[in-house]
């Protein structure tokens, strides 16, 4: 119980959203792309915040962040992500001058 009163709910916050951005990010990309976007996106940013985690002292932060953000994730996923088709190449359109 004092661990969850140290925590620095802020960073908890921000982790939070940056979780829910890389998820929605990763899993709406074309099914074709998410391989180079998983060693371009999501290792990355993960790798990052652990390590600034891990420098400022500050991985219980990161836990409640992933786990938040996880959670946030799966009830967006639940009653909205599913109703939006998933992207491929067939309808991905490109604008020009034209449009």
């Amino acid at each position: 119980m004092e661990l969850i009163l140290e925590l620095r709910w802020d960073t908890v916050a921000l982790l939070t959203l940056a979780i829910v951005a890389i998820l929605i990010l990763y899993l709406r990309i074309e099914k074709k792309a998410r391989g180079l976007s998983l060693f371009f996106l999501v290792i990355p940013a993960g790798y990052i915040m652990y390590k600034v985690a891990e420098w400022q002292q500050r991985l219980p932060e990161l836990f409640f962040g992933f786990l938040s953000g996880g959670i946030l994730y799966l009830i967006w996923h639940q009653f909205y992500g599913q109703r939006i088709p998933l992207p491929s190449s067939d309808n991905i359109k490109v604008w020009g001058q034209e449009d």
